[in-house]
Parts: structure tokens; sequence; C-alpha cells
């Protein structure tokens, strides 16, 4: 597989990437943990997920903005999260943040299907790509399940085995479950230990968000009846 060149590189990251995160590209690609970015997947004010290549593997490459303005509830997450330091501006406090979602996936990608991750530096990281051939599989909320019911109770169940591994992903909704056949989670940058002082309130929402994406395909779902399956 033919190698991007730094000019290419450069091509594809003008006007996106300051010097910072173009270095981290180079590093990564230095360290044998990407060899090729393609194109850009996903954009967003916090980051941008561009496909790419790792040998013959597809794979994605999520980096996070520094200066997003959206990155202002952040502490919110990682005030309680006992894993991570103290920071002192606003370039660390990103840095933690792609590591806390790079740690969140290490913590849950063998119990649940979701992104494995491969490698994180500052504000980005490395991870399997849920697609093929370029294309990403496509949100719940574009691809409504053939049978609801059942995708449901799958997703509980995923709920449920990140739960006994003292985990609350903290941001499900219908905007972060891909439709790959199966439901497979994504965006965990927002997730948080089972002891973090907000972990219940984060687990109703996500559970509540569920429940009002499934009624509106004719499946009548009870969050306390869903919460007790987790807990259990």
């Amino acid at each position: 597989m033919k190698k991007q060149t730094e000019f290419e590189l450069r091509k594809i990251s003008e006007s996106v990437f300051d010097k910072s995160t173009l270095m981290t590209l180079y590093e990564l690609a230095k360290d044998k943990k990407l060899d090729e970015m393609v194109g850009i997947v996903s954009s967003g004010k916090e980051s941008n997920v561009y496909h790419g290549f790792l040998g013959k593997r597809e794979i994605a490459i999520k980096i996070y903005a520094i200066e997003a303005s959206e990155f202002k509830n952040m502490d919110y997450y990682i005030k309680g999260d006992r894993r991570f330091p103290a920071w002192r501006n606003r370039r660390q406090l990103v840095y933690l943040w792609a590591k806390k979602e790079f740690k969140n996936l290490m913590r849950v990608h063998e119990e649940v299907p979701c992104p494995e991750p491969i490698a994180v530096e500052k504000n980005v990281m490395v991870m399997s790509f849920i697609g093929e051939g370029g294309v990403a599989a496509p949100k719940l909320k574009d691809s409504p399940p053939e049978n609801p019911e059942e995708f449901l109770n799958e997703i509980v169940g995923f709920l449920k085995a990140m739960y006994k591994r003292g985990f609350v992903h903290g941001d499900l909704s219908e905007y972060n479950i891909l439709n790959a056949g199966k439901p497979v989670l994504i965006d965990f940058s927002q997730g948080v230990l089972k002891d973090h002082p907000y972990a219940d309130e984060l687990l109703g929402r996500d559970v509540k968000n569920l429940c009002q994406y499934f009624s509106g395909l004719g499946i009548e779902a009870d969050e306390g009846e869903i919460l007790g399956k987790i807990r259990k």
C-alpha cells in the first residue's frame, strides 16, 4: 500500500489541523500506528473522524479540536474521574479527553460491539473502522432496525455488561449507536466509571434516550424496568 507523503497528508489537513496535530499524526505514522489517512468520515465541533489504513486494515482516526467551543462542559465528566489528574490549560484538557475515550474503549471493547482502540497520542485517537470500503455503518437515527425489539434488548444487554465492568456510557442515543446489522456503540468520551458522582444520572439519561427512540418505533419500554435489569 502506498503511504502518503508529508505533502499529501498536509493537503488533507490544510486549514483543519494545527502544527502540533500534524506532528502527532507523523509520530503515529512513524510508530506504525497508521499508514494512510484517506478522507473524512464525519465532522463536528468537538472532533473530526477520518478513514484510513493500517496495513490492509481499515481504521478510523479521530482528531479532537483543541479550540472547540463545545468542550466547555468536559470538566463535568472528568473532574469526578479518579483516573485522570488535574489540568492547567485547554490543550491539556483536550489531551485528557482523548485519553479518556481511549481508556473507556479499552475497558469495554471485549465485552460489547464498539470500535477497538489502537493508539492515542495527544489529541489523536486511532481505532478500528466500523464499516467497509471507507463507508461507515449508518447511525441508528438514519437506519432504524428491522426488528427494533430485538435491537433494544441487545443494547440493554450491552449496557448491563458495561455496568458489570463498572462503566456507564453517558451519551447513548440513536446518534451514538450504529446499525451494522447489529448495534455497535460509539462515542465513548463522556463515559464514566460507576463510582463517578454523576454515574447514576448519566445511566438514567442513557436509558431515557433509548426508550424515547424505540417508543417512536412502536416499542413500549419501561425505564425503571430496564434500569433494574442493568443494575441486577
